[in-house]
């Protein structure tokens, strides 16, 4: 729509007739919105009029943002209103936009319209900044200092084709990481196949995260391809029919058996658990099973995640075992030997403060997380017995097929001190038990026996907290 000003003249002219019988020296402008402008009639050359299509306020509009993050270049495409002759532009952290019209200020006027480029020093990725406009029409009045925000990407990760070499042994981790100049890329796991009752070397590609791609599973025993169902934790696997593989590649994220043209060598070495806690630290191998991830070791941690000590007690301080309801543990027959492969028993409490427990990242498992595990590793307690010697009473050893590695650390309890070490193992779970004879807490259970056929989950009683029992974790998702 046309706009137009109206006659400055008409207003001198009546301000002249209102007072004829004075010469006026002052020329007195009010705006609108009641600002007042005064000018030395003296000082006044001419008076003009302006007839301007379209908008009276000049603005420059940044219509597009695109912002290649690997070099800190921003594209921009920009327009002006029709009143407007230039702009000035900044970019600038969101951490500092207060400071923009003084950063305009210090900017050269553009004229330039349609695609812009501009680069960003020192972009941080992931950090919010915003882009300041102000545009000048022809007489160098402002309009609107205009602002919009956006989120700097991330830079992208730019990676050769990878070769990745089978591990000839898995001892010191069931779950190896492969890794490229410093960053995990991809999964190497030695892991239990149901349908085949075996176990298979299979390889994931990583996502940016480190976490392996489920869906993306190649077997290195077979060339077969291996597709997880992660929500009803169940696999797909497509039999290949290559013998074992020593070599693998990753090519765009994916992992093929073909060896392209040219790649550049990996780093394959054990994906362990490292838990530091104050000046303790504890490493423990880490196993997959299904689509979760467990320790493959007892918890033998003495101090909270915080670094502050759990109080130990010995098999004859029973009354001050009972009497602590802040979290306890023990060494079985208060013989550190033993803490190498049973790890600590712990009191009931320590898992109503599980997560004072568990390693970063980890957690101590509900009934329910013992139940995918069971349902997916099979019920037989042999799957999940460790196969070493005197693990369990000789002869009473399991295949560890799974490799959960699950040796006889006994219980302890007030009733019985320590007992049954070689013929059973006790876990807890987090998932309570309402016990009404009791007002101390209770937790449902885990336990595998030397002569039980299965893994047993104790869902309808459950142990007090008097009672010490071995904790394995499994990884957060």
């Amino acid at each position: 729509m046309m706009k137009k000003f109206f006659t400055l003249i008409a207003l001198v002219a009546f301000t002249i007739a209102s007072y004829a019988q004075t010469t006026p020296n002052r020329l007195i402008v009010t705006m609108k919105n009641g600002n007042v402008t005064v000018y030395n009639i003296a000082d006044v050359d001419s008076l003009s009029f302006d007839l301007i299509e379209g908008d009276v306020v000049a603005n420059a509009t940044v219509n597009a943002i695109e912002w290649d993050g690997d070099n800190g270049n921003v594209n921009m495409n920009i327009t002006m209103s029709d009143a407007a002759q230039g702009y000035r532009i900044v970019i600038l952290p969101a951490s500092e936009a207060e400071n923009a019209a003084q950063a305009l200020a210090a900017c050269a006027i553009s004229d330039n319209q349609g695609e812009v480029n501009m680069v960003v020093e020192n972009m941080v990725p992931g950090e919010t900044y915003v882009i300041a406009t102000i545009a000048y029409d022809k007489y160098g009045i402002a309009g609107d200092v205009v602002t919009t925000t956006f989120v700097a990407p991330e830079k992208s990760i730019t990676m050769p084709a990878l070769s990745i070499a089978i591990p000839t042994s898995f001892n010191d981790c069931w779950v190896q990481r492969v890794m490229y100049n410093g960053v995990k890329v991809a999964e190497v796991c030695k892991e239990y196949i149901k349908d085949y009752d075996d176990q298979r070397v299979v390889v994931y590609p990583c996502d940016e995260n480190g976490y392996a791609i489920l869906t993306k599973g190649v077997s290195a025993s077979d060339g077969g391809t291996v597709v997880w169902d992660e929500e009803n934790n169940t696999v797909a696997y497509t039999d290949g029919n290559s013998t074992p593989l020593s070599m693998v590649y990753l090519v765009n994220g994916e992992i093929v058996i073909a060896a392209p043209e040219m790649a550049e060598p990996t780093i394959v070495e054990a994906d362990l658990l490292v838990d530091n806690r104050g000046s303790e630290e504890q490493v423990y191998q880490i196993v997959k099973i299904g689509t979760q991830y467990w320790m493959a070791e007892n918890l033998r941690a003495s101090k909270w995640v915080d670094g502050s000590a759990i109080p130990m007690y010995k098999s004859t301080q029973t009354s001050e075992w009972n009497a602590n309801t802040t979290g306890a543990y023990h060494v079985y027959a208060d013989d550190d030997e033993y803490i190498p492969i049973f790890g600590m028993l712990y009191n009931g409490y320590c898992i109503v403060n599980a997560d004072m427990l568990a390693p970063e990242g980890w957690e101590v498992p509900s009934q329910n997380q013992w139940a995918a595990l069971r349902t997916y590793g099979g019920p037989l307690a042999n799957n999940f017995k460790s196969d070493t010697d005197y693990s369990w009473n000789l002869g009473k050893e399991g295949t560890n097929v799974t490799g959960f590695n699950v040796w006889a650390a006994g219980l302890y309890s007030p009733a019985t001190g320590d007992a049954d070490d070689g013929a059973d193992a006790w876990y807890w779970s987090t998932t309570p038990y309402e016990d009404p004879l009791s007002s101390i807490p209770s937790f449902q259970m885990i336990r595998f026996n030397q002569t039980s056929k299965n893994m047993v989950r104790y869902t309808t009683s459950g142990h007090a907290c008097t009672f010490g029992h071995s904790v394995r974790c499994i990884r957060k998702k």
